[in-house]
């Protein structure tokens, strides 16, 4: 609940209408840029609004620098969020009937590294959470690679346009200005990705068309703002051909029958185009310490100083 709420904040803080805050730095003025470049709405004639982001990695990514940027973290910290977000897709957990589940490195460890793979024998838990580690690390490091820019339209083949090999979407929904209630439980078997070659996909999860039983909208019904996401796999059942190509000029992500609108249409245009980044990096943990404590002392030097007036 605490999860939804946060977001549905956060939504209202980047939506029209709500405003970023007037003090933003170089960091959240490029997260706000990546955003709109990743985000699609659709406001029907019903008054029901309908925002869908697309979470490529460059927006991850993105965002991880404007949340350090607000809370006033350092570069090890910046990072350490970044190779949490990598463990949440690589150790989570996939449907098999799509494939998906090769997503995790727990099963490319056993097929790839070592069939006899025990997880309940210490020493080969701990030889998979080295390699594990190496591969994040990996990841990582790509992501600083000085030959490209922070923030592209693809890293490699494996995490191309999006997280993983996944197209993921978080779809907001409001009925701000709408008087209906449109029943919204099954809403996720009712959204479909379209390719350029018009071909539509179901989204795939553990939980119906839902990734996780949390990511189904709360309420059976639209009565206010709620949210919901959709992941789909980027190929084909020959586990080989990708959804949406290298060379494709767009995707489109379709919902059906929401409210008295049969065909909500968002179209993203590719390949997504970024800003640079102010910087590579943040500041070090150490030089964030030292600047806080210079700043300190100038404001208890001035306090002082307006004591003995």
């Amino acid at each position: 609940m605490l999860g939804r709420v946060l977001f549905l904040c956060w939504m209202c803080a980047v939506t029209v209408g709500c405003g970023p805050e007037r003090s933003q730095g170089p960091f959240a003025r490029v997260g706000q840029e990546v955003w709109r470049t990743v985000n699609r709405s659709h406001r029907g004639v019903d008054g029901i609004l309908v925002q869908a982001t697309l979470h490529t990695f460059a927006y991850e990514v993105a965002h991880a620098y404007a949340r350090a940027e607000r809370e006033d973290l350092g570069q090890e910290q910046l990072e350490f969020r970044i190779k949490q977000l990598l463990y949440s897709y690589v150790d989570g957990t996939y449907p098999a009937e799509d494939g998906t589940d090769i997503n995790s490195l727990y099963f490319q460890y056993l097929i790839y590294v070592n069939p006899s793979f025990d997880v309940r024998n210490p020493l080969h838990k701990r030889a998979f959470d080295i390699w594990r580690a190496e591969y994040i690390r990996r990841v990582v490091d790509a992501i600083y690679d000085p030959k490209f820019p922070i923030l592209r339209d693809r890293y490699d083949d494996r995490w191309g346009l999006t997280l993983y090999s996944r197209l993921v979407f978080t779809v907001y929904l409001s009925s701000g200005e709408s008087q209906l209630e449109p029943y919204i439980a099954d809403i996720g078997a009712h959204t479909f990705l379209v390719n350029q070659r018009g071909t539509r996909f179901q989204p795939s999860g553990t939980f119906g068309s839902y990734p996780y039983e949390s990511d189904r909208p709360e309420g059976e019904v639209l009565a206010g703002k709620t949210y919901y996401r959709v992941f789909f796999p980027n190929r084909k059942s020959d586990d080989k051909t990708p959804i949406v190509r290298r060379d494709d000029d767009y995707l489109e992500l379709q919902i059906e029958n929401l409210g008295e609108v049969p065909l909500r249409t968002l179209r993203w245009e590719l390949p997504l185009e970024y800003p640079e980044m102010p910087a590579r990096r943040l500041p070090t943990e150490a030089e964030v310490a030292e600047r806080k404590a210079a700043e300190r002392a100038e404001r208890e030097a001035r306090a002082a100083a307006a004591r003995t007036k």
